[in-house]
């Protein structure tokens, strides 16, 4: 989160251990995605969860995101929570079209609220926040679960992480720089995490 301290690698790989046990995504492989998808900086994960509707931004949620898709859920979402919906961080669109994701995760509000029960049955969070890191790793771990990444399988996971990123375009050649930089990520997370098990 910019302007937020985002969390410690040790704390993510708590995170992530709880996920794969329950759901069965390799730890290393989600914590790629939550790096990729929320940065990475000075040793603490998610510290970049968007640039768009915070107190000091032009760009309001209602400028980013897609009306007719995102605006109901994410107005249900923040006053579920409690959260100032013209002041919480989203993301803001990135290469045209909408932006609007949310946390550490990245979801869209309309892709959110398919998850909520789904993330609240893993973390115990009633209702879950996109904002949580606990409940954006569950999240992330559903999604790419649902996107078939299994097994720790290269080829699952580089897809699933396609999918994460561009849904049904994920085959296209020009997002494969997404896939190839995730893999890259969990390959180096998977030697750490080796490491720090002493294997």
């Amino acid at each position: 989160m910019r302007d937020a301290k985002g969390i410690s690698f040790g704390q993510a790989l708590d995170y992530a251990n709880v996920v794969s046990k329950k759901i069965g995504i390799r730890p290393a492989f989600l914590l790629a995605i939550i790096t990729q998808e929320s940065d990475i900086s000075s040793g603490t994960l998610g510290v970049n969860v968007g640039t768009c509707n915070r107190p000091q931004d032009t760009k309001k949620w209602r400028d980013v995101m897609k009306p007719t898709r995102d605006y109901e859920p994410f107005l249900a979402i923040t006053k579920s929570l409690g959260i100032d919906p013209e002041t919480v961080p989203v993301s803001c669109p990135y290469g045209g079209g909408y932006g609007g994701a949310m946390g550490p995760a990245q979801f869209i509000p309309s892709t959110w609220v398919l998850y909520i029960d789904r993330i609240a049955r893993i973390t115990g969070n009633n209702p879950p926040n996109p904002w949580n890191a606990e409940d954006a790793f569950a999240a992330s771990g559903l999604l790419l679960l649902d996107n078939g990444a299994i097994g720790g399988n290269y080829a699952s996971e580089r897809k699933a992480a396609l999918k994460y990123y561009a849904g049904g375009n994920w085959a296209s050649p020009k997002n494969a720089f997404y896939g190839d930089q995730v893999m890259a990520k969990a390959t180096k997370y998977q030697a750490m995490i080796d490491s720090l098990q002493g294997g």
